[in-house]
């Protein structure tokens, strides 16, 4: 007897879970062009949207932080929590949007980088309880964010973005049977 299961592509609701780590920038140590006075840097308008333009994080404005070429979020910038979890449909597009100022005694402020639409890759993992390492690249290699992100499915998902119903089922709540199977649980053939 040879049970096979056929995944059927829906659309559905998980958790996510986001962990900021890091953020580094290779010049950030020389934010002032010349190591003159007190340097200092902070994110304006830190959000984390889905593809309706919905919130899933906000932070207004981060205190400033002493600037370095890498900053841990946790020790170092405490508004933006180290772990965040959040409803959302789990297959669907996630990205984050900041902008990274720079303070310093000598020449004020200035904005360093925007960085828009920058893509979190929930769609294409599989619901799982082991953190998954990213790096979140803007166009260079000199700066970006260390993330770590996951995803839990909702009770008859599975999959990458748990885009999957299982059990022999589908539509939108995966509560119809496929072709050819009947019953309570869609067992029966």
């Amino acid at each position: 007897f040879l049970l096979l299961l056929h995944l059927v592509p829906t659309h559905q609701s998980g958790t996510g879970y986001i962990k900021f780590v890091e953020y580094h920038d290779k010049y950030m140590t020389i934010c002032d062009g010349g190591g003159r006075g007190v340097c200092y840097f902070y994110f304006e308008e830190f959000e984390v949207y889905d593809s309706t333009r919905s919130r899933l994080v906000y932070v207004e404005k981060t205190d400033y932080a002493a600037s370095r070429d890498t900053v841990n979020f946790e020790t170092d910038m405490p508004q933006i929590k180290a772990e965040y979890n959040f409803t959302m449909k789990t297959n669907d597009t996630v990205k984050l949007r900041t902008e990274v100022w720079s303070w310093d005694s000598w020449l004020g402020q200035m904005v360093i980088e925007r960085f828009i639409d920058l893509e979190i890759p929930f769609n294409v993992i599989t619901a799982t309880s082991i953190w998954i390492s990213e790096q979140l690249l803007l166009s260079n290699s000199y700066r970006y964010f260390r993330i770590k992100i996951k995803i839990s499915c909702d009770l008859h998902f599975e999959g990458p973005g748990c885009n999957y119903c299982a059990e022999h089922k589908t539509g939108e709540n995966c509560n119809v049977c496929e072709e050819g199977w009947t019953g309570f649980d869609c067992m029966e053939c």
